[in-house]
């Protein structure tokens, strides 16, 4: 059974649901049908309260933040990235810089990274307000109080500025072209994860894998067709894509191909509104279960904004919105789990790891493991005042990831939720229908499942 809220639930003393993990190992029949479910089931309890634990010896959950920061950092080398991102994702993001390693990770990441520099990144925040507001107008035409699908309002919302961000001026119809061919590619994705896993070939099928296929083709060859159009002209437009056209590795000089610019560009495109997506659904259902909150941020939106759009000079005075967002992401991080592998046979945190051995950082269970956190399953913002941040280790909180392979769209992430989440909040008020529970779901993003219906109620503004 997964933990539900309980009816006599206080807002100040939120337990927002989450899974309740098997007492111990599952067996590798039901691994593989419990993963096919919801791979956060597969984790047993004991992930939940033991620094490392091991699945035979196949597979090991890390979560103590010395052995994560040795993985990540110190020892990185000993834990290269798996097969499992390229396998499952290669066939659309190609070797950009999710999946590459090495020296081809490396040069695309310098390359790519003055591109999103968070002074840079805040220019952006007008197209943001911008597609905020839309947004907002819309809810404001529907019947007050009607209940919206929030979680693809959200999935709308964040793509209309990710599009606009890197395709300024972009096509707004071919921009929904790409979102169902988007949603039509991620829908099965737990079978392809789960046949690189356990090693399994390409061609086995699973349902929705030709769909799967298409969506992929069909959005290659539209990212393919903007980039080889905008390559013979340049100049003009100060989008993301631009910068990548014109962008040179600072060592060499070297300019990226057309595919590399297409790899690149396919993964900032979903990764970039997929996980904000999932941050303003899951701080939305947050806010809409806990009034007290809502007040918070009202009140601090009214202080530092007044009834203007925000802007760029706003953005780092919300604090209290922040704070409400990094405990979303604590709660249910946009991305569930990290996967490395063991180069070589070695020891981590008194465990033999043989070559070849799956590494899994979970940051689902990271940030709420009973060693770690004071009442890990409540809903609590002011663990990130600026005094508890500091105090934490910076191995314990990883919505982004951590290491140098951080998130390079982190800031922009961080930007963009903020923005949004004040505007929303600002205009209306949220509820929760009767009956519905979002329990949380991995997929290459963390989604609730049953969507995230909420009850809209537009705010009477002075």
């Amino acid at each position: 059974m997964d933990n539900a809220p309980s009816a006599g639930d206080e807002a100040v003393n939120l337990y927002p649901p989450t899974v309740r993990p098997p007492p111990t190992a599952l067996s590798l029949p039901a691994y593989f049908l419990t993963f096919i479910s919801n791979p956060l089931r597969v984790m047993p309890e004991a992930v939940y309260r033991e620094p490392i634990v091991q699945y035979g010896n196949r597979l090991t959950w890390v979560t103590d933040p010395l052995l994560i920061k040795q993985i990540l950092l110190d020892s990185r080398e000993d834990f290269p990235k798996t097969h499992i991102e390229g396998r499952a994702l290669g066939g659309l993001l190609g070797k950009g810089i999710l999946i590459a390693d090495g020296r081809d990770w490396r040069w695309q990441r310098q390359t790519t990274a003055p591109t999103f520099r968070h002074a840079d990144i805040l220019q952006y925040t007008a197209a943001t307000v911008a597609a905020a507001e839309a947004l907002v107008a819309e809810w404001g035409a529907a019947k007050s109080g009607s209940i919206r699908p929030i979680d693809d309002d959200m999935t709308r919302v964040t793509f209309q500025v990710i599009s606009e961000t890197m395709l300024k001026g972009g096509d707004g119809a071919q921009g929904h072209g790409f979102e169902r061919s988007n949603q039509a590619y991620m829908a099965p994705l737990a079978w392809p994860l789960l046949y690189s896993v356990l090693r399994l070939p390409d061609w086995l099928p699973f349902p929705g894998k030709s769909r799967r296929l298409r969506a992929e083709r069909d959005m290659r060859e539209t990212v393919d067709r903007i980039v080889r159009s905008r390559r013979g002209n340049l100049g003009g437009r100060d989008d993301i894509l631009e910068r990548l056209l014109l962008a040179r590795n600072p060592d060499t000089g070297e300019a990226m191909s057309d595919v590399q610019v297409v790899d690149n560009l396919l993964t900032f495109l979903l990764a970039g509104h997929e996980t904000t997506a999932r941050m303003l659904s899951w701080a939305l259902y947050l806010i809409a279960r806990s009034p007290q909150w809502e007040e918070r941020i009202l009140g601090e939106v009214l202080a530092v904004a007044g009834n203007g759009s925000i802007a760029t000079e706003h953005i780092e005075r919300l604090t209290d919105t922040a704070m409400v967002l990094k405990e979303a992401m604590r709660l249910y991080p946009p991305i569930s789990s990290l996967t490395r592998v063991a180069a070589r046979d070695l020891e981590l945190g008194g465990k033999k790891l043989a070559a070849g051995n799956l590494v899994i950082i979970p940051m689902f269970v990271i940030h709420r493991h009973r060693l770690l956190w004071a009442d890990p399953d409540r809903f609590d913002p002011t663990r990130f005042t600026p005094q508890q941040e500091a105090a934490r280790p910076r191995y314990q909180y990883l919505p982004f990831g951590a290491g140098p392979r951080i998130c390079i769209g982190a800031s922009f992430a961080m930007v963009e939720a903020t923005a949004m989440l004040a505007t929303f909040v600002r205009a209306a008020r949220f509820e929760v229908p009767a009956g519905h529970v979002p329990i949380p779901k991995s997929g290459v993003t963390l989604r609730p499942t049953g969507g995230m219906p909420l009850r809209v109620r537009s705010r009477e503004m002075p």
